[in-house]
């Protein structure tokens, strides 16, 4: 069965609808990568990639390899565009595709900020192909069942939106849960 691509997002009524296209805010990506303490060995996964910025950023910064995942040709096209762009394009690799096709076994970091369905939907693909000792990061929605184990950290933000006061927002919407696959149960 084709994907049904409207306007960039997958329809939310199809099997695949893993979440909305949207970009992590750079200073997320930013907090992330130097949380998981990134280096240029690793080799860093976004499932849903959008714009490549956490792949890119990471190439950028680290000097490590990088593979994004979109499903939405638009946004594959500004990603590669922006890894020529910053010159990482040799570490750099965006493939226009649907993540539950893409084979992540090579992965040592992987990032996702999707809706808790589509984190669910990834559950067992990652633990049958992610080797004991990668780093699992999602943003906003943690993952459930036999992931709580291998739970590393929890880190709060500073909130990424405008608003009139400061300091760390403390809700469910601005955190990074970092994972260690193996680290607290069988792989």
């Amino acid at each position: 069965e084709p994907t049904a691509v409207v306007e960039g997002d997958i329809v939310k009524g199809h099997p695949d609808y893993l979440g909305p296209i949207s970009a992590t805010p750079q200073a997320v990506v930013e907090a992330m990568l130097e949380a998981v303490g990134v280096s240029a060995e690793d080799v860093v996964y976004d499932l849903g990639c959008n714009d490549g910025r956490v792949v890119i950023t990471a190439a950028e910064r680290y000097g490590c390899t990088g593979v994004g995942v979109e499903i939405d040709e638009g946004a594959c096209a500004k990603a590669e565009a922006r890894a020529a762009e910053v010159s990482v394009s040799d570490r750099v690799r965006i493939d226009c595709g649907n993540v539950l096709d893409t084979d992540v076994a090579s992965a040592t970091i992987v990032f996702l900020y999707l809706l808790p369905k589509g984190n669910v939907r990834l559950t067992s693909k990652l633990r049958s192909e992610l080797r004991r000792g990668c780093r699992v990061v999602t943003y906003i929605f943690q993952l459930k069942g036999e992931w709580e184990a291998d739970l590393k950290e929890v880190k709060a933000l500073a909130s990424t939106r405008d608003r009139k006061g400061s300091g760390i927002d403390t809700s469910a919407f601005n955190k990074l849960f970092i994972y260690e696959l193996g680290s607290g149960s069988q792989a």
